[in-house]
């Protein structure tokens, strides 16, 4: 069955592109924009590794190209930040320190990033179409365009769309070429291949897809064409076998020399023509396991942080360290696939207000649920019933062939979802972005059923996707935190999943507009702003109140900062204190630490000044003291609705001096009711 793209997919992909990118001046800088960024214009301009190798380099390059027609500064290539490889500050800098045009860069970055997703959109038009004809094409093509998750990461100059496309056009291209070779096709699929393991440190994920794939073709009686010149026919299975093989290795090792091409050619990570290197931002020694990771400075909150596990070279470790001692692969891939693997077995995760270091099995089919609009959730249903009928069809009754055609797509979803389920990485929905393509076009085998059925049966299925079409436009121009109304909406989204799946910093624009508003109508009410993200509340000038969140600040403040009634503008991320040692329930522990601080920072005979270790421990005890008064007005306000959410992440309250004294100052007893 032919698809031919026609004028209107170019238009459906055309409008899908304009609505990821058209809401970009109301979405601010996200947590992951700033490195990718930074990262991806040093590896243009100077051919350097050092920053963010944990990412892989292509959609970092990609998102980066545009920069280059730019007259941007970049930081100095002799401080101490770039020496160790500090991508967060010098990408800081980069961003907010010299004056460089933030909005124009992110502008040219995402329209990059919104052209891959639209390459996708593509690709899952192309498979509905292909196994289940023309109309299932629609279908795919109306689910994808309009989906809130493709959109939301169609418009950031990220990673995780740009491994979807790779790996989609990877199996697509890989799964044609184990049937009939020729040169396009063998170039293809050692680009694509390549491709994908420089979209990201999962891209490894096709080196079984691909085994799995040769396994289904050896199991399959069909011939082989091998056409490289004048075609020839292999019909032995053990030729068939031979040849599949020997075409692996081939595009296998195409695939490395696009590896090492991503890197230069070089082994190194950074460039010693540019400038030396003291170490990347971890050690070797730490990054294999060897090592423990470095302490951060002593500090009284400490004891409620969950404990570091004594480092244990693993299987893995050991190989990518053998890898690394014969310099097998560039020393920034194994240093970021190292990296990635370290911090996916143990990070700080939340979910429906449980927190955990190692994840849960439940993590990211809840997030599907959540983070799907409900139409899709429909027509996904129906399609795999419709998919399951047709596969129990009795042989010689018209069994349809597109189960084993469908092959790479149902592999995609048995390792991905697989590996999905079993990480302890669970910091956001994007990860499981790969998957939608599958559920797409597996809704998309709806249209098989309706064949023959009444005609109201057509119309009510374009009123279903129309429903998914004005979901999503509801949900503009805050993608990111879009959940499915069952869920609460995007207003209540918080209470599920925060971090990339909600609250990713994007809400300085509109915090921004509101207080411009705020001011004109005469307000001056104090506004507290708890701020999570790379985004830079200095650079725009903000009139706030900093509380809470010295993790996203770098510059010089006062603390504990000075706490009254008025607006309380709280990061979402921050409201559920993923990443702060305030996690979790507030402790009669917590209680004690809070008490005692507050005694302390009250007497100036606890700090003398002639003692430079006090006054080093006063600025410690005063950043733990205005946490915990942050823990505990988090808990005050944890079942009160926000009065507001501005930029779809920032939680507004409005608090009297009267309720900021309490849940500040009330006695243990009588703050019980709030610690439930």
């Amino acid at each position: 069955m032919r698809c031919r793209p026609g004028f209107l997919v170019a238009l459906a992909l055309a409008l899908y592109a304009w609505m990821a990118v058209s809401v970009s001046p109301r979405m601010g800088v996200t947590a992951d924009e700033v490195v990718h960024l930074t990262g991806g214009y040093s590896y243009w301009k100077y051919n350097d590794y050092r920053l963010h190798p944990e990412n892989g380099t292509l959609p970092m390059r990609l998102a980066a190209l545009p920069l280059l027609t730019m007259p941007l500064r970049f930081p100095p290539l002799d401080t101490t930040d770039w020496l160790t490889s500090k991508v967060d500050r010098v990408g800081r800098t980069f961003f907010f320190g010299l004056g460089n045009p933030v909005d124009r860069m992110l502008a040219r970055a995402r329209l990059m990033v919104a052209l891959v997703g639209a390459f996708a959109v593509w690709l899952t038009w192309r498979w509905a179409c292909g196994l289940f004809g023309p109309a299932a094409g629609w279908i795919a093509l109306a689910l994808a365009v309009f989906s809130p998750t493709l959109l939301a990461h169609g418009g950031l100059a990220t990673s995780d769309l740009a491994l979807t496309a790779c790996l989609l056009a990877a199996l697509s291209v890989v799964w044609r070429l184990l049937h009939r070779v020729t040169w396009p096709r063998l170039v293809l699929a050692i680009l694509a291949c390549g491709a994908t393991f420089l979209a990201k440190m999962s891209g490894v994920l096709l080196v079984p897809l691909i085994a799995l794939l040769l396994l289904a073709r050896w199991l399959r009686p069909a011939p082989f064409v091998l056409a490289l010149g004048r075609p020839r026919w292999l019909r032995r299975r053990a030729a068939v076998i031979a040849a599949t093989l020997g075409l692996t290795g081939a595009v296998a090792a195409g695939s490395l020399v696009v590896l090492w091409a991503g890197y230069g050619f070089r082994y190194a990570a950074d460039n010693p023509a540019v400038s030396g290197r003291d170490d990347l931002y971890l050690s070797w020694e730490t990054i294999l396991e060897r090592a423990p990771l470095p302490m951060p400075e002593p500090s009284a909150l400490a004891q409620f942080s969950w404990p570091r596990p004594l480092p244990r070279p693993t299987t893995m470790t050991r190989l990518i360290g053998v890898l690394r001692d014969h310099r097998l692969l560039p020393e920034a891939y194994l240093w970021g696939f190292a990296h990635t693997y370290k911090f996916s077995r143990e990070r700080p995760a939340f979910l429906h207000g449980d927190y955990s270091r190692t994840g849960w099995r439940l993590f990211f089919p809840a997030a599907f649920l959540l983070k799907t609009t409900l139409p899709t959730l429909v027509l996904l249903a129906a399609g795999a019933l419709t998919l399951i009928a047709r596969a129990r069809a009795p042989a010689g009754t018209g069994r349809p062939r597109w189960f084993y055609r469908a092959a790479p797509l149902a592999f995609l979803a048995g390792v991905y979802g697989v590996f999905a389920i079993t990480t302890h990485l669970n910091i956001g929905h994007r990860h499981i972005l790969p998957l939608y393509p599958i559920v797409f076009v597996t809704a998309s085998a709806t249209a098989l059923w309706l064949r023959g059925r009444p005609r109201w049966l057509t119309w009510a299925l374009g009123g279903v996707l129309a429903l998914h079409a004005a979901d999503s436009l509801a949900a503009r121009p805050f993608y990111l935190s879009y959940f499915q109304p069952l869920a609460g909406g995007p207003d209540r989204g918080y209470r599920w999943l925060v971090d990339s799946s909600f609250d990713w910093g994007q809400g300085l624009p509109d915090l921004a507009n509101w207080l411009a508003a705020k001011k004109a109508r005469g307000d001056a009410t104090p506004v507290h702003l708890t701020y999570f993200g790379a985004d830079s509340p200095r650079a725009r000038a903000l009139d706030v109140v900093r509380f809470g969140d010295a993790l996203n600040d770098a510059g010089a403040r006062v603390y504990p900062a000075k706490i009254h009634g008025g607006w309380f503008a709280i990061g979402a991320t921050h409201f559920q204190r993923v990443y702060l040692p305030v996690r979790g329930p507030w402790t009669p522990g917590h209680e004690a630490l809070y008490r005692d601080l507050m005694r302390r920072l009250g007497s100036a005979a606890a700090y003398p000044e002639s003692d430079a270790t006090a006054r080093t421990r006063l600025l410690a005890d005063a950043e733990d003291y205005e946490l915990l008064m942050f823990g505990r007005l988090c808990h005050y306000l944890r079942d009160r609705t926000p009065d507001r959410v501005i930029g779809g992440s920032i939680l507004l309250f409005r608090l009297t001096d009267a309720e900021v004294d309490f849940a500040l100052h009330a006695p243990w007893n009588a703050f019980q009711p709030y610690l439930r």
